[in-house]
């Protein structure tokens, strides 16, 4: 082979591996640091939202009975706030290196699954609880592991946002579907198979629900950076002209 042939090939097959991460968009570092930003939004996400709960019902007395549905609401909305402020704020960290999304309009997008989430599972079941004088601590953690079934609703609110920047935007909403059915159904089998994890049913414990919420982002992750891949974006967000 002449040394023109050599080039020829090398430049070919350099084209080639930039074509295939281009297409798939894997990004170590950015792998990562979604990873971490994601655990540490849910870690501090379900400790102050257990903050929120407590104060709630020991200090404010937070029931059906004294009629403080005002409260509740307050309760949720600080609660979805919370959520929609620290989750949003630190993934958007990871997607504005791939689109040009702004903070406001991505945080924005986490705000309103996390309001249903707190206002159709979280606190009817702490009012329940406090209600039936049951412990408001144990429905929290309930509450908060099923409402894990709105992370789609999630994945939709965000699509809307990715809608504008990428291809595979629709993608979005299977892979936060997929990724939640897959952390659930496992979580289901292991506390079939070990009594002491019992999550889905309330009988587990804070850290158990912080690791199940952990267990979502691997898949979550790698799904985000395919469909951020630089060649699924929109016309003049990542392709040549």
């Amino acid at each position: 082979m002449t040394a023109s042939g050599s080039a020829s090939g090398s430049a070919s097959g350099s084209g080639s591996g930039h074509e295939t991460a281009s297409s798939s968009g894997w990004d170590a570092r950015l792998y990562r640091r979604w990873i971490a930003y994601n655990t540490l939004a849910f870690i501090t996400v379900l400790t102050v939202g257990f903050l929120l709960i407590l104060l709630g019902n020991d200090v404010l007395h937070m029931d059906l009975a004294s009629h403080n549905v005002i409260l509740a609401l307050l309760i949720a909305t600080l609660g979805a706030a919370l959520f929609g402020g620290v989750l949003g704020a630190l993934q958007w960290l990871v997607v504005k290196e791939r689109v040009p999304v702004p903070r406001k309009v991505w945080i924005t997008s986490n705000v309103g699954p996390a309001l249903l989430a707190w206002l159709l599972v979280i606190m009817p079941a702490v009012i329940a609880a406090q209600d039936s004088h049951a412990t408001v601590s144990t429905a929290y953690l309930l509450a908060a592991s099923q409402s894990l079934a709105l992370g789609p609703l999630l994945g939709l609110s965000q699509s809307m946002v990715l809608r504008k920047v990428t291809t595979r935007w629709k993608w979005w909403i299977g892979a936060n579907l997929a990724s939640w059915l897959i952390v659930d159904a496992v979580i289901y089998l292991l506390s079939r198979w070990a009594d002491d994890l019992d999550v889905l049913t309330g009988g587990g414990s804070l850290i158990e629900v912080y690791l199940t919420l952990i267990a979502t982002t691997p898949l979550t992750g790698r799904a985000l950076l395919w469909v951020l891949a630089p060649s699924a974006l929109t016309r003049g967000v990542g392709q040549a002209p």
